[in-house]
């Protein structure tokens, strides 16, 4: 297989990988819905389908690319399954690159899953997770980048993360990361002439090559990273956890935050047991909030196994909220969590600045806020995005374009 997708890249053709099994599977989410897909691939798929419809000389007639509506029957024509919408794909003009039937079904779950096993009854092998994109990566429709792409694509929760995704679809980082590609391989070219003909050129002439090579390199590892870590994070959101000690109004930011009641807010302390996690954008980027249960250093069994799903989540945050009340004094658990927590990126924050008599008499390195008067929240989104992207401008964020490193995998 490998020896195959070798030679298709070499000769810049694609050329079909040999599977001789052909594969079905619903492409569209299970649930109630208009309309549902089924895809067939393989070197079979054509006849399967053939065998599927009632109307056999007309899918003969059905030319590739066009629809037609079918009557679906179930295996040995024994009963009609729905009326539907069939579409055929002659390799390697498809999105495998093998020989494709593409059926649309009315949606749902029943009428979809009927379908499915009728194909599979016919002859086809239910489809692996991801294996009709692995088919077209093996058969050089898709090259690495793009297949990972898709799956960014249908996950993507943003509209920063859906243009990435796109982006990376179309091919724009594959083929800067060609042309890196070219750069090293004449770099390395030029090394290898220096070594072997040391007579044939002037030394600094051969530097000044090597050097020029060398930058333009350079110049292109660091145009791709530089935007990495923004969009690792646009990509999954960033992971933000709310935390401090009981009663602090961690709840109502959160509240506050998202734009809506999510988290129970009263005047009783220790409300918030479990962690609430929820998303929402903040200035052009996604944020998953977490509101967890308050810090005390004594708690029952329920309050202690809160406290550690906390900790848990703050080991994995991005990024932590920690929440003051104004006008306290700080406790000492909330003295040891600053201190444990202090390689982590965190915003520093002063709740209910409303019951103080002088609001700008806060900690020094401190927003204050109020979330009962929904003062303070803008200072507070900005200094969000700041904390996790120190050089990011929220308009920016919007106009993001060109090759894009989108995955830990191509940042490594």
């Amino acid at each position: 297989m490998k020896e195959s997708r070798t030679q298709t890249i070499a000769n810049g053709e694609i050329a079909q990988a040999q599977h001789p099994d052909t594969i079905a599977a619903i492409s569209t989410p299970p649930g109630i819905g208009a309309v549902a897909v089924i895809r067939i691939s393989g070197p079979h798929s054509w006849k399967l389908g053939r065998s599927l419809v009632k109307e056999k000389a007309k899918f003969d007639r059905l030319k590739e690319r066009e629809n037609s509506v079918f009557t679906l029957v179930s295996s040995g024509n024994s009963g009609e399954l729905d009326k539907v919408l069939v579409v055929k794909y002659r390799a390697p003009a498809s999105y495998t690159g093998e020989d494709v039937v593409e059926i649309q079904c009315h949606g749902g779950l029943a009428v979809p899953f009927a379908v499915c096993e009728a194909a599979i009854a016919a002859g086809a092998r239910t489809a692996r997770a991801g294996e009709f994109t692995r088919r077209a990566f093996l058969n050089g429709k898709l090259d690495l980048v793009q297949a990972e792409a898709v799956d960014e694509l249908i996950h993507a929760r943003g509209e920063q993360g859906r243009k990435l995704a796109y982006s990376a679809l179309k091919g724009e980082l594959g083929r800067e990361v060609g042309r890196l590609r070219e750069i090293l391989l004449e770099l390395k070219a030029e090394i290898e002439y220096g070594i072997d003909f040391p007579e044939e050129d002037p030394l600094e002439n051969l530097e000044i090559r090597i050097k020029e090579r060398c930058d333009t390199a350079k110049s292109v590892i660091c145009s791709l990273m530089k935007g990495a870590e923004r969009n690792l994070l646009l990509n999954r959101g960033v992971l933000t956890v709310i935390a401090g000690a009981p009663n602090v109004g961690k709840s109502s930011i959160f509240n506050r935050l998202l734009g809506k009641q999510r988290s129970i807010v009263t005047e009783q302390a220790g409300t918030t047991r479990d962690a609430v996690e929820m998303e929402t954008m903040i200035e052009g980027m996604l944020f998953r909030l977490v509101d967890t249960a308050g810090l005390k250093k004594r708690a029952g069994e329920i309050e202690r196994i809160g406290v550690e799903y906390s900790r848990q989540y703050i080991e994995e945050a991005d990024l932590v909220l920690f929440i003051h009340e104004a006008g306290t004094n700080f406790r000492k658990a909330e003295k040891e969590f600053l201190k444990t927590f202090a390689e982590k990126k965190v915003v520093r924050v002063v709740n209910k600045i409303d019951l103080l008599a002088d609001p700008d008499n806060v900690p020094e390195g401190y927003i204050p806020v109020s979330a009962k008067e929904s003062r303070g929240l803008s200072a507070l989104r900005k200094a969000m995005l700041k904390a996790v992207l120190p050089h990011a401008d929220s308009r920016k964020l919007k106009t993001i374009s060109g090759p894009q490193v989108t995955s830990q995998r191509q940042k490594g």
